[in-house]
């Protein structure tokens, strides 16, 4: 039998081979000899005219991993890029941070309180609103109530704009 890893050349001696055989198994009257080496002959011939070498096939192999290969790579590269540039667009769109807009409400009166002296205590966790507010002037805080009612504004204008 053959091997498929076997080149032509090779196949075709080995016909060669088996005929030569047959050849001198004639001429020694070994009739049963010869037909079985004239058979493995033909066979032979007959499985090289059916499955010839072919260097295209293996070349079309890797041509394919090739191109999948390199649809890989693009559809990779054109993710980072589309990535980055709607990332820098998008930064280029958003407008400069601007303090919240606020509308001053009705002032109710205060009452004065007479002035009280409190001793200095350490900084703790609960100063640190004002410690941020030092170090970022521009920027406003709001306590819970007003955050609130900006919500609960938020919400009628949106309601009444549909």
């Amino acid at each position: 039998m053959t091997q498929p890893s076997r080149t032509l050349f090779h196949r075709i001696r080995c016909i060669k081979s088996s005929l030569d055989k047959a050849e001198q198994s004639f001429m020694d009257n070994k009739d049963i000899r010869g037909e079985l080496d004239l058979m493995m002959a033909e066979a032979e011939l007959k499985n090289l005219r059916r499955k010839k070498d072919r260097p295209w096939s293996w070349n079309r192999q890797v041509l394919a991993v090739c191109a999948a290969f390199l649809l890989v790579v693009a559809g990779f590269g054109g993710w980072c890029f589309a990535r980055n540039h709607y990332r820098v667009k998008a930064q280029a769109a958003l407008p400069p941070a601007a303090a919240p807009v606020v509308k001053p409400q009705q002032a109710m009166p205060v009452q004065a309180a007479p002035a009280r002296t409190v001793p200095q205590q350490k900084q703790s966790a609960n100063d640190v609103p004002a410690q941020e507010h030092k170090e970022n002037p521009d920027r406003v805080t709001i306590s819970k109530a007003d955050m609130h009612k900006l919500v609960q504004s938020a919400r009628v204008e949106l309601s009444n704009s549909k």
